[in-house]
């Protein structure tokens, strides 16, 4: 094969090559494009797992505090007068046992326990159990500034408010406002729930948890930056018998939109 030979051999082989090359190259675009998975389509399949359940709720905002109170005090916890033989904290219960004073009266209130409150909007919520028995007694919720300026939410005991004497109470004083709500009850284990929002407090009280009773809504403008667990006897004398209350949790959160059960004007005003 002389040298023109063997340049015509090579131009046509290479010619022959990119005609080959350029074949594959649009048979591959081809098959590509018919292809479902590459082509972004999804092929037909049985519902997944996801697919098949209900979609998750959202879930509430978590707890600004939250206690359970199972061991030892959160170290949130400040004590007023405090008394380690008039309290104990035991099978997931704190139970205080109260003394004959009361702050409510500017008197130095035994094993007055304290948290600090958030900034903005919250509201605060307990369970207790507790047996008042003489006037006075009560356990509860306690939003405190000062003796002229507190709104107290509490199972409680007064003969001259109720037929019984037992039931839940609402006292406040806001600058020079007094007052109190009070209806009968006469369980002793009950959910109290205070809500601090755009400029009023609101109060409200279950038997069963989470079935809420609107007590009354207060105008409001102080800034309360102390809540409290509160526990008296609330009187001058002895009589024998010292009012415990139990408390199961105290939890403060934003302001959740809770629907209360309607009621009867079953709060009386005093």
């Amino acid at each position: 094969m002389n040298d023109s030979d063997r340049k015509q051999f090579h131009g046509s082989f290479r010619t022959t090559t990119r005609r080959a090359i350029y074949f594959l190259i649009i048979l591959t675009c081809i098959l590509l494009a018919c292809n479902p998975f590459f082509a972004g389509e999804r092929l037909p399949a049985g519902p997944t797992e996801s697919q098949s359940s209900t979609a998750p709720e959202a879930t509430p905002e978590s707890p600004i505090f939250r206690d359970d109170f199972n061991g030892a005090l959160s170290s949130a916890w400040m004590w007023d007068n405090k008394d380690a033989s008039r309290y104990k904290v035991e099978n997931g219960w704190l139970e205080i046992t109260g003394g004959n004073e009361s702050i409510l009266n500017d008197e130095k209130q035994t094993n007055l326990l304290w948290i600090a409150l958030p900034e903005g909007n919250f509201e605060m919520s307990t369970h207790v159990k507790s047996q008042p028995l003489l006037d006075y007694q009560r356990a509860g919720l306690l939003l405190y500034q000062d003796s002229n300026h507190y709104i107290a939410l509490s199972q409680g005991y007064c003969m001259r408010c109720l037929p019984n004497g037992k039931g839940v109470f609402l006292e406040y004083s806001l600058a020079g406002r007094r007052g109190e709500y009070s209806t009968a009850f006469d369980g002793d284990d009950l959910y109290l729930m205070l809500i601090v929002e755009q400029g009023a407090v609101s109060a409200f009280y279950a038997a069963k948890e989470g079935q809420w009773l609107h007590i009354a809504s207060l105008e409001n403008d102080i800034r309360f930056e102390r809540a409290a667990l509160n526990v008296t006897n609330d009187r001058t004398w002895d009589r024998g018998y010292d009012i415990v209350g139990m408390f199961d949790y105290f939890e403060i959160r934003r302001p959740t939109r809770i629907t209360p059960t309607p009621t009867r004007d079953l709060f009386q005003q005093t």
